[in-house]
């Protein structure tokens, strides 16, 4: 009888903890309020892509130049003399922007510039996730700090010591598809020299990435592979001879001959028409690089600051 009364005990006992337990637990639940917590990264993808489907609107002009932030975070380059890596992607219409993507993922870039069509380069921003600057004539997407921009350019922080300003200009003009055309074709560019000197730099360090309509002078020499080359001086290359810049391509590659560098070809014209030019700084390294999704090459870079 005992037992009995002792197992009929313990059984109220456990009956009236659960009881308890369950009563505390809800009695303690708190719906949490707005606190402010910091955005998720599917917060911050919407968002950019509620602020950029405002710019694809046709009836939407955005003001340019236009900073596209999809991050405050940033990078810097801790040593004092350390390589910068970018690359010119000259975008064609049409291009599968999500195969040019793809193909550059893995190149570690600084910096990469765009040129093109607007509407192109807008939808290469949307889809990249990286902060960008969206110029009249081009874009660059960026990961290192911003320190500002104005129409024609954008400096940047690299670390404690350096900085380096970028240039956007894009003078391309599509090519003749018969290369008996080409001096014709040549004849009719304007002069574009004045263009470029309106340009004002103010750091130390600078970079120009350049989509143009002429070929460096330095590349149609004498000895050449292409029969339609003769004696041509480019105002734009010369430009920025006179003004103490590297051709980064043409400064890491043995010579125009063996050499090309073809950026763009139409019909039997081949030609290098994307230049990243640079001053107060070292060229180590470049390419032009096929890529999918597009039939223009990119231009890469890696230089010394």
């Amino acid at each position: 009888m005992r037992k009995f009364l002792s197992i009929i005990a313990l059984a109220l006992l456990l009956s009236s903890c659960a009881i308890y337990t369950i009563g505390q637990g809800k009695a303690n639940i708190v719906v949490p309020e707005d606190i402010n917590e910091p955005e998720t990264r599917y917060s911050k993808i919407k968002e950019r892509d509620a602020e950029w489907e405002s710019l694809k609107d046709e009836e939407t002009t955005p003001d340019l130049p236009y900073n596209y932030v999809v991050s405050n975070e940033s990078t810097t380059i801790e040593t004092e003399i350390n390589s910068v890596k970018s690359v010119l992607i000259p975008l064609e219409k049409d291009a599968d922007i999500d195969k040019v993507i793809s193909s550059i993922r893995s190149l570690d870039l600084d910096f990469a510039f765009l040129t093109g069509e607007e509407d192109d380069i807008i939808s290469f921003i949307e889809k990249a996730g990286y902060n960008a600057i969206l110029f009249d004539e081009g874009a660059i997407l960026y990961k290192a700090a911003l320190k500002k921009y104005d129409k024609d350019s954008a400096s940047f922080i690299l670390n404690d010591q350096k900085n380096i300003e970028i240039a956007i200009v894009n003078n391309y003009t599509t090519l003749p598809e018969d290369s008996s055309k080409m001096e014709d074709y040549l004849l009719s560019l304007d002069e574009s020299r004045s263009e470029l000197e309106n340009i004002s730099i103010e750091e130390n360090v600078s970079l120009f990435a350049v989509s143009s309509s002429k070929p460096s002078s330095t590349d149609w020499v004498p000895f050449t592979y292409y029969d339609y080359r003769t004696n041509y001086i480019s105002d734009e290359s010369e430009f920025f001879n006179d003004n103490g810049y590297t051709d980064v391509y043409r400064a890491t590659h043995y010579s125009a001959e063996t050499d090309p560098g073809i950026t763009r070809h139409s019909g039997d014209i081949y030609e290098r028409l994307d230049f990243i030019y640079i001053k107060n700084a070292i060229a180590i390294n470049s390419a032009t690089l096929s890529v999918a999704g597009m039939s223009n090459n990119i231009l890469y870079s890696e230089i010394l600051i």
